[in-house]
């Protein structure tokens, strides 16, 4: 038959089921009719990927590393334009790097297209204070920098497009959260500088298919201590049941804990109302990283998989994306 006639609507079907960006490249390089069919940025979600620690020798090189598990394989990702920066913030499938001789300079990066954003200079307080965040938000991204000598102050960009839901999220922090807003000066009116809680909990790196809502979680430094909230009217509310979705847990930070949507195309992570997350082991031959999953409901734990050997010490999710 000619496999170039197939109505748009079945290539679509198609496309919606391919979980690894490398699957979704090779399908709209078939030929031009497919490619017409379903751009780049009309993927559905990709499986996350597991990132590498960046912390030893190579935290300022222009090469990553990924874990796919679905495909078993180690992902290398150059990107020359991360050359001599570091990542402060990850999510929504890009990364924020600050330039290690200039530290008020920053970048939005998505690693698996290349494109570089230059973002709005960095206020003085994050000078020689060091900057931490994530990044969220599907179609118009929002970047959230802190530093750890303050503990209370962040950047905003890109908030404008959704500045009610935004607000909402800021004032799951506290009561006084609207009051501290100010503008962060210049022409930049996506930018605005914010007091942040940091000690108690922290907002959910992103939550969709549930984007309006506003979920928050314990900070997780072990899977015994995590707890998911609903955020109503300034009230928490225990959370145990996600429905059709799923959440991967970063160990060192809420902001990079995802709740996703589960799918029978993930491999290793097809169950929903669980948290998965990962968990250095130990044995008579040493240590070794691997994968675990809890319910929810239950709180069963369960034994997923083991990582490869020379896997380095991370616990990050990356949620792989080819949207700019």
């Amino acid at each position: 038959m000619d496999w170039a006639s197939l109505p748009a609507d079945l290539l679509f079907s198609i496309s919606s089921h391919l979980r690894e960006p490398e699957d979704f490249v090779r399908f709209r390089a078939v030929c031009p009719q497919w490619r017409a069919a379903v751009s780049h940025e009309e993927h559905a979600f990709f499986q996350p990927w597991i990132m590498a620690s960046r912390w030893l020798e190579d935290e300022y090189s222009e090469n990553f590393v990924f874990y796919s598990l679905s495909t078993l394989k180690t992902i290398k990702v150059r990107v020359p334009d991360m050359k001599g920066k570091r990542v402060a913030a990850s999510g929504s499938g890009h990364l924020v790097a600050i330039d290690n001789d200039d530290d008020l300079s920053a970048v939005l990066v998505n690693p698996l297209s290349g494109k570089t954003t230059a973002l709005p200079r960095l206020p003085e307080f994050f000078h020689d204070n060091g900057a931490h965040g994530w990044v969220t938000g599907e179609g118009v991204i929002t970047v959230v920098l802190y530093n750890w000598m303050s503990e209370n102050m962040a950047l905003w960009w890109k908030l404008r497009l959704r500045m009610s839901y935004y607000l909402r999220m800021l004032a799951a922090y506290g009561d006084q959260m609207e009051m501290h807003l100010t503008n962060l000066g210049g022409d930049n009116e996506d930018s605005v500088v914010l007091l942040q809680e940091t000690e108690k909990v922290e907002l959910l790196g992103g939550c969709w298919p549930r984007s309006d809502e506003v979920f928050k979680a314990t900070r997780p430094c072990h899977h015994e201590w995590f707890s998911l909230y609903r955020n109503v009217e300034q009230e928490e509310i225990p959370v145990h049941d996600i429905g059709n979705a799923m959440v991967v847990q970063s160990r060192e930070s809420c902001t990079r804990t995802y709740m996703i949507p589960a799918s029978r195309d993930f491999a290793a992570l097809g169950s929903r109302n669980a948290f998965y997350y990962l968990w250095k082991q130990f044995d008579a031959g040493g240590s070794y990283n691997a994968l675990f999953k809890k319910c929810l409901a239950s709180e069963e734990l369960t034994f997923v998989k083991r990582l490869p050997e020379d896997w380095k010490l991370s616990d990050e999710w990356f949620m792989p994306s080819l949207k700019y």
